[in-house]
C-alpha cells in the first residue's frame, strides 16, 4: 500500500493531482481543510493487499500428504479423482467487501459535501451556479463555468461574466451558411419541424438569389401528405421538386439537378430507436460525398433525448443543426447543452410557423438572450438542498 498527502487550493485541485500522480485507481482516505487550501491523504494498492491478506486468514490449511497403500497387483484399480468442489467466498472477505463499499460511499458524500460548502464560502459563484440551472443548463456543464469564474470579480461583472462564459461555448455555424449552397439534407426525428424548416430556408435563400439555381427533394415516403407539403411550399415559392425513393433515385436526381446552386433535401422523420433508422442514413451517406447533414433539434425535448438523437444520428456526420420550436419550450438549456457537449455547430434557431420570418441565423449571444428571456418568464425554484444534491452529484461523477 502506498500512502501520499497531498496539499492544494480547493478539492478539485486536489483530485487532480492525486489522479495524476497515482492513477484513477486510487482511494482518498480522509480529506481536511488546512491553512490555504484542503490536505488529501490517498492510497493506491491498498485493497489488493487488505484482499490477499485475508484470503490467506480465510483458506482452509492443506492436508498432510497421504502415505501410500500398498496394493496387491491383482487389486490394482484406475481410481477416479474426485471433482473439486467450489467453495463460496469466505465471510471475512464477504465483509471486507463490504466495508470498502462502505468507506466509498463515505468519501464520496465526504467529497461532494466540501465541493458544496466551497461554493457556498463564494456567493457570486452561489449566484451564478443558481443562474445556470435556472436557465436548465446540465449540472455538469455548469459547475465547468462556475469553475472558471475568478474568486475577486466585483458584483456587476459576476453578474454577466456566467452568460459570457456560456456564450463562448455554444458552437454556431457562418454568419448565414445557407446562403453558401451546396446539397443539403435535413435529417431528425419525427415531428421536429424539418419540412417547414426546409420551406424557410428556400424562402431565405430566394429573396436574394431568385429561385433559378435552388430546387427541393423529398425522400419522405412514410408519412401521409408529406410529399403534398413540400409540393405546396414548392408551388408557392416557384420552385421545383423531385422525388426521391431509395438511394440509386437520389444519386439520379441530384445529377440532374447538378447546375444547382442550393439543393435542399427534405428526408423522412425516423425515431432514433427505429430500425429503419440506419437503412435511411446509409442511402444518404451513398448519395455522394457533395452532400451534407443537417441534424434537425426540437427545443421543447428533454437533454437526454436530444442526447440519445445526437448520438444516433452520427452516422449522417451532421455539420450543423437548426433548433426548432424555441417558441414551444419553457427552457432551451437542454439543446444548449446538447450542442455543446456533442461540439454540433448551430446553423439556425426556429420561433414559428411563419415562411421565412420565423428563422435567423445561429448566434451564440441570441441564444443566451432568449434563454435569459423565458427564464425570467418562468423562474424555476431552486432550494439549496436540491443544487447541493445535483453539485454534489456532479463533483462525484467527475
Amino acid at each position: 500500500m502506498k500512502i501520499k498527502r497531498f496539499l492544494a487550493k480547493n478539492m478539485r485541485d486536489a483530485i487532480r493531482m492525486v489522479r495524476e500522480e497515482q492513477g484513477p485507481d486510487a482511494v482518498i482516505l480522509s480529506n481536511h481543510r488546512v491553512a490555504g487550501g484542503v490536505e488529501v491523504v490517498a492510497a493506491t494498492d491498498y485493497d489488493a493487499a487488505l484482499i490477499q491478506q485475508a484470503t490467506r486468514r480465510s483458506a482452509p490449511p492443506e492436508p498432510p500428504p497421504e502415505t501410500p497403500k500398498p496394493t496387491r497387483s491383482e487389486d490394482s484399480r484406475p481410481v477416479a479423482t474426485p471433482a473439486p468442489i467450489a467453495t463460496p467466498a469466505a465471510p471475512e472477505l464477504q465483509q471486507l467487501r463490504r466495508e470498502l463499499g462502505g468507506m466509498k460511499r463515505m468519501l464520496e458524500t465526504q467529497m461532494a459535501g466540501m465541493a458544496w460548502r466551497e461554493i457556498r464560502e463564494h456567493p457570486q459563484k452561489l449566484h451564478a451556479l443558481q443562474t445556470m440551472v435556472n436557465l436548465g443548463i446540465e449540472p455538469r456543464l455548469a459547475r465547468e463555468i462556475v469553475a472558471e469564474l475568478p474568486g475577486t470579480a466585483d458584483a456587476e461583472r459576476a453578474r454577466f461574466l456566467p452568460l459570457g462564459l456560456l456564450s463562448r461555448r455554444i458552437p454556431v455555424a457562418s454568419a448565414d451558411p445557407i446562403q453558401d449552397g451546396g446539397v443539403i439534407a435535413l435529417v431528425g426525428p419525427t415531428g421536429v419541424g424539418k419540412t417547414t424548416t426546409i420551406a424557410k430556408l428556400a424562402a431565405r435563400y430566394a429573396e436574394m438569389h431568385g429561385t433559378r439555381d435552388l430546387a427541393l427533394v423529398t425522400t419522405d415516403h412514410f408519412r401521409v401528405g408529406a410529399q403534398e407539403q413540400l409540393f405546396t411550399y414548392g408551388r408557392l415559392l416557384g420552385v421545383p421538386v423531385q422525388t426521391a425513393g431509395n438511394a440509386d433515385e437520389l444519386r439520379t436526381v441530384l445529377a440532374r439537378l447538378a447546375d444547382r446552386k442550393l439543393v435542399l433535401i427534405d428526408t423522412a422523420g425516423i425515431g432514433p430507436r427505429d430500425a429503419k433508422l440506419q437503412a435511411q442514413l446509409g442511402a444518404m451517406g451513398s448519395a455522394g460525398a457533395a452532400l451534407k447533414s443537417w441534424l434537425v433539434l426540437s427545443a421543447n425535448s428533454h437533454a437526454a433525448d436530444l442526447d440519445d438523437v445526437i448520438r444516433r444520428y452520427a452516422k449522417a456526420r451532421p455539420v450543423a443543426c437548426v433548433i426548432t420550436k424555441l417558441d414551444e419550450t419553457l427552457r432551451i438549456g437542454g439543446a444548449l447543452s446538447a450542442v455543446i457537449r456533442h461540439r454540433l455547430p448551430v446553423a439556425y434557431g426556429c420561433d414559428g410557423q411563419q415562411v421565412p420570418e420565423d428563422i435567423e441565423p445561429g448566434r451564440a449571444n441570441s441564444l443566451v438572450l432568449r434563454a435569459m428571456q423565458l427564464a425570467r418568464m418562468t423562474p424555476a425554484r431552486i432550494d439549496d438542498a436540491t443544487l447541493a444534491l445535483q453539485f454534489g452529484a456532479v463533483h462525484v461523477a467527475q
